[in-house]
């Protein structure tokens, strides 16, 4: 949680998911002589603006975030403020280690003259759940906030094309996290991917889906890697969704080909374990 550290110089203070959540520590960090702070990584899994080479432009914000920048909200996850405060921290030489969890946001900060290297986001077991072998009674699931004006579009255009898509999520409602959220996703056959604005790489959806034995069919993101569409999941537009839905639905085998292919990646490959194993090698490397 964010307050005050015990800083030491010859220690390392790691911060996850996105640096705007802990203002606390980011002026303590800030107000510290450089050589009195300690080694700092932040490993930022949070959106960001997409590169110039994605070609599409920068989303526009809806109400709710442009009132938490307003309020100086420190919950702020808009891609403008994320990135703000990564270039804030640049100016005043922290962090000594930037990790981005996408090849997107790597490149769009190294268009901006900010360093960073590129370590996945990683499959726990204990938070993003496992293959339980329920009847999967839920035919198409998306899960996540509601409130982002194009996923209302979206989840309205679908239903109105006959799509039985069951739309749920809650940042407060227990039923949609923890063992909940897992044994909702394996009652589920395919979960979309419907993001926040287009060509984000939502990967813990990404994780979620496949380690839960869920289809993902998902608009198309930029630079997905290490994600493989057709391969591990599914790419389509909106427009498209519908047909592509009724598609997997009615051919079990392709579907199952597709899942098992991205339950592997996620629980053998793309793991937490090994994400956390790069980022300490890059520790090592960067302190020796």
């Amino acid at each position: 949680e964010d307050g005050s550290l015990d800083l030491v110089t010859n220690g390392v203070v790691w911060i996850l998911g996105n640096a705007n959540w802990f203002p606390t520590v980011c002026r303590q960090l800030t107000s510290t002589p450089r050589p009195k702070r300690p080694f700092v990584i932040i490993w930022h899994t949070e959106p960001l603006p997409l590169s110039e080479a994605a070609g599409l432009p920068w989303p526009r914000l809806h109400l709710r975030e442009i009132l938490k920048i307003l309020l100086r909200d420190p919950r702020a996850t808009d891609v403008y403020t994320n990135y703000l405060r990564l270039h804030r921290l640049a100016q005043q030489g922290l962090p000594n280690l930037l990790v981005v969890s996408t090849l997107g946001r790597r490149e769009f900060l190294t268009e901006r003259g900010i360093a960073a290297h590129w370590v996945p986001f990683g499959y726990d077991p204990s938070s993003h759940g496992r293959d339980m072998s329920l009847p999967r009674d839920i035919y198409v699931l998306f899960l996540g906030a509601l409130e982002i004006p194009r996923r209302k579009r979206a989840i309205k255009y679908l239903g109105q094309r006959g799509v039985n898509l069951l739309a749920q999520g809650s940042w407060s409602d227990p039923a949609y996290w923890g063992e909940n959220r897992i044994r909702l996703l394996n009652r589920t056959k395919i979960l979309l991917n419907i993001s926040r604005h287009p060509g984000n790489l939502a990967d813990s959806r990404l994780i979620l889906g496949m380690a839960n034995k869920a289809l993902v069919i998902s608009e198309p993101m930029y630079n997905p890697a290490p994600y493989v569409p057709g391969k591990h999941y599914v790419s389509v537009t909106v427009e498209e969704m519908p047909e592509t839905i009724r598609y997997y639905l009615a051919h079990d085998d392709e579907r199952e080909r597709i899942v098992n292919e991205g339950h592997w990646l996620v629980t053998q490959q793309v793991t937490m374990a090994q994400s956390v194993s790069r980022i300490l090698e890059l520790i090592r490397e960067c302190i020796n």
